[in-house]
């Protein structure tokens, strides 16, 4: 007879497990960790001991497949080292700069929801309630937050019509985005509480933006500002411990703030799975929109000019077509070439650098050497591969 696993509910699972409640403990990530006898199955505050992104939307993702919300509410606060994270319906090339991400060590993640780009550091509280759809309420959710805070520091901060937490009527301080299934949600935002800017900025400014044409989701960019600066007490924390008693208080019942590893599968038995698709470059890349690109090039210096127009699909180049002025047989044919070696390629480093590596052309006048250099390099920067 073949047996099935019952799923066991979340409250259940951590029934015996003890409550971390210092930053020391919170460093604790390979530990298994446990939930105090005073935890109320109803509400929980859960808190994840990693600063890896993609570990911490593969547990909300988990939480959001598997937990029976039915009679239950979930907050799940958590923050990541440096990384971007866009929209499911985003183009993650348009939305930032791809090739200095890469080379800063700072991870792209997409998310299952919709919404805009953020970037994220430990300076950022990501925050995600969720609840069963009849209980789905993006701006109670927000209220919450704002009166958590307010109560304790003395910040003007409100939620605007566009149900963004704006710090003194102008600053953005949180991007928010939802989730809708057939009976759960979620609704998670951002909160900047001591972001680093410059790299913010540095990070969300694409490379790509010109000669592009794209139906994907576009980012409106906002003036931001760190609740730090209003009063410097305010930090990761204390945003926990404020904001996670104050959804056990509107609640009306009590609770403890359950500090959690989201890598634990005998809680969370399948949540690995969700992480390797969370990292994987068709999840990340290959579903962004179809768009293409069309960008003219010259150079005074070789008297020279080319057209290169790409059209993607599934993060790879479909279709291209390369026009260059120089009329000599060995560009026309190092065109024609190049044209048919970038079908199918992914608009990656590593598959694109392969085929516009210059090969030897010592065998070609001074002047075909140059334009055909020049030629790669145009493309180089119409890709936005890097170098």
């Amino acid at each position: 007879m073949k047996h099935t696993r019952k799923m066991i509910p979340l409250y259940t699972r951590l029934c015996f497990r003890r409550i971390l409640t210092t930053k020391e403990s919170f460093l604790l990530c390979n530990q298994r960790y446990s939930q105090s006898l005073k935890s109320n199955p109803s509400h929980q505050v859960l808190v994840s001991t990693t600063d890896d992104i993609y570990t911490n939307l593969a547990l909300e993702e988990w939480l959001y497949e598997k937990e029976n919300l039915t009679d239950k509410s979930i907050l799940f606060m958590w923050q990541n080292k440096p990384s971007v994270v866009i929209g499911r319906h985003q183009n993650p090339w348009l939305e930032c700069n791809v090739p200095r991400l890469r080379d800063c060590g700072i991870d792209l993640a997409r998310r299952i929801s919709g919404g805009g780009c953020v970037y994220h550091d430990l300076g950022n509280l990501n925050c995600s309630f969720l609840k069963a759809k009849p209980l789905y309420n993006r701006r109670q959710n927000l209220d919450l937050v704002v009166r958590a805070i307010t109560s304790h520091w003395d910040v003007d901060l409100q939620v605007n019509v566009r149900e963004d937490i704006v710090l003194e009527g102008l600053y953005k301080v949180s991007g928010t985005a939802s989730k809708l299934g057939k009976h759960n949600t979620f609704h998670h935002f951002t909160l900047l509480h001591d972001v680093n800017v410059e790299n913010l900025e540095m990070a969300l400014e694409s490379p790509m933006k010109m000669g592009v044409q794209s139906k994907a989701t576009e980012s409106t960019r906002s003036r931001i500002k760190n609740l730090s600066e209003c009063d410097f007490t305010i930090d990761f924390m204390s945003l926990v411990d404020v904001i996670g008693h104050q959804f056990y208080k509107e609640a009306g019942v009590q609770g403890e703030i359950e500090w959690i590893n989201p890598k634990d599968e005998s809680i969370f038995p399948g949540v690995s799975e969700f992480r390797k698709l969370a990292e994987g470059w068709e999840w990340k890349f290959g579903k962004t929109p179809k768009f293409s690109t069309n960008r003219t090039f010259t150079s005074d210096k070789l008297g020279t000019e080319l057209s290169l127009i790409c059209n993607f699909e599934k993060g790879r180049i479909h279709k291209a077509e390369i026009v260059c002025d120089c009329s000599t047989t060995t560009v026309k044919d190092y065109t024609d070439t190049l044209q048919r070696e970038l079908l199918g390629q992914r608009l990656c480093r590593e598959d694109l650098n392969q085929v516009l590596k210059v090969h030897d052309l010592s065998h070609l006048v001074r002047h075909e050497q140059l334009v055909i250099e020049w030629i790669n390099q145009c493309c180089v920067q119409a890709l936005c591969t890097g170098v």
